[in-house]
């Protein structure tokens, strides 16, 4: 994450806050947030987390249903690949943080970042030697439901991030 998304600068704009990060962000307003369905992931509880950016940190949502089900989704969407994925990234959109300034483009701005978020996690998992795969689906109702995110924040992504077979 730090390597992926971390803020490293916040910026004013003339009538907004941005930041910068490793990847990059339409209009520097980054309305992707990212949460970690931590399976089998050293340091972490099995549960789900949101990444916050600008602290590097990680808080826990102590979810009480449905985790069983995100994993057993993203295993169906890999083809039966991955037995169990040891962490499944959740992507989701602020959109209300980027349709007010791009009324007429936001989802398409949006889906290009996460594009631009994809590659980026490629990048960083192929540089520390580990195993990614975008998934090109979800159960974004069901994780909607489990983090209970408001409504104007919706699942756009899903990624897998997991050690390769020679780290095993």
């Amino acid at each position: 994450m730090y390597r992926a998304a971390r803020i490293q600068r916040v910026v004013q704009g003339s009538d907004y806050e941005g930041s910068l990060r490793p990847s990059a962000g339409a209009g520097a307003l980054h309305e992707l947030n990212l949460y970690i369905v931590a399976a089998r992931c050293e340091g972490l509880e099995q549960d789900i987390y949101l990444y916050d950016p600008l602290r590097h940190q990680v808080g826990k949502l102590n979810t009480s249903f449905g985790f069983d089900d995100l994993l057993a989704n993203a295993t169906m969407m890999t083809g039966g690949q991955v037995s169990v994925p040891q962490v499944l990234i959740v992507i989701t959109a602020q959109f209300d943080r980027i349709n007010w300034k791009y009324p007429d483009t936001a989802l398409s701005l949006v889906l290009k970042d996460v594009g631009l978020l994809y590659q980026t996690m490629y990048l960083v998992a192929a540089a520390m030697g580990l195993a990614p795969c975008a998934l090109g689906g979800g159960d974004a109702k069901l994780f909607n439901r489990i983090a209970e995110l408001r409504e104007h924040e919706q699942s756009v992504g899903e990624f897998l991030l997991g050690s390769s077979i020679q780290n095993l």
